[in-house]
């Protein structure tokens, strides 16, 4: 949630209603979720977070395998939409043109980049035993 929808007083807004410039705070984390795997902030409890965003906040730009689809220009776009003042954020429709531009120079890993990560032991899959 945007931080204006938080503390409508802090950023002198009288109703503390949903705007364009929320939803475009609201898309950028929609996008990181997507392409990174996880909610923003998801090992904190919300109030933490909450304080977070209101102080300005924002997550950290994913590594690792998280981190594949985030090249420094989308990861730009992405912080636009994150801005404290509802006023800077881009328009939904700058953002989508921002988005094609970032996707058109975006470039795959290698098949071989999945290879070399390491596996994480607490990641299981359906085919490992269990023990009762």
């Amino acid at each position: 949630m945007s931080p204006e929808l938080l503390d409508p007083d802090q950023f002198e807004s009288s109703d503390g209603r949903p705007t364009r410039e929320s939803d475009c705070y609201a898309l950028g984390m929609v996008i990181y979720e997507v392409l990174s795997g996880k909610v923003p902030f998801a090992q904190l409890r919300e109030f933490i977070v909450m304080r977070k965003v209101l102080e300005g906040e924002r997550p950290s730009m994913p590594e690792g395998a998280e981190g594949t689809w985030f090249t420094d220009e989308l990861w730009a776009t992405l912080n636009l939409c994150w801005e404290t003042r509802p006023e800077i954020r881009p328009s939904i429709e700058a953002v989508l043109e921002r988005l094609s531009q970032v996707s058109g120079t975006w470039v795959p890993p290698s098949p071989r980049a999945e290879e070399d990560l390491e596996e994480d032991d607490s990641d299981w899959d359906l085919t490992t035993e269990i023990n009762l």
